[in-house]
C-alpha cells in the first residue's frame, strides 16, 4: 500500500485539494444523518477551503455547497484523492 492509497481524513488532507468521501469513522447515527442531510455522503466530492481564525469551524466545498463543519466532524470524514 502506497501513501497515496492510505486512509486519510479530511482533517489530514491538504487545503484546496479535490477529494472523494470514502466513509466515516466513529460517527453516531445522528451525525451521519446530519451530514447526509447537508449533502455530505460517500462518493461526494469535497474540498477543504479554510479554517476560522481559532480553527473551528472548517469551511468546505461539498459538491456545489459551501459548508462550515465542526473540526470534530472533519476529523471523522475519510477521503481519498480523485
Amino acid at each position: 500500500m502506497t501513501l497515496m492509497n492510505a486512509v486519510m481524513t479530511l482533517e489530514d488532507a491538504a487545503w484546496n485539494e479535490s477529494l472523494r468521501v470514502t466513509g466515516f469513522t466513529s460517527l453516531g447515527e445522528t451525525d451521519r444523518a446530519r451530514l447526509s442531510g447537508m449533502g455530505l455522503h460517500v462518493g461526494e466530492t469535497v474540498v477543504k477551503l479554510l479554517a476560522a481564525p481559532l480553527g473551528d469551524p472548517v469551511e468546505c466545498l461539498v459538491g456545489q455547497q459551501l459548508l462550515a463543519l465542526e473540526r470534530g466532524l472533519v476529523a471523522r470524514i475519510r477521503v481519498a484523492p480523485l
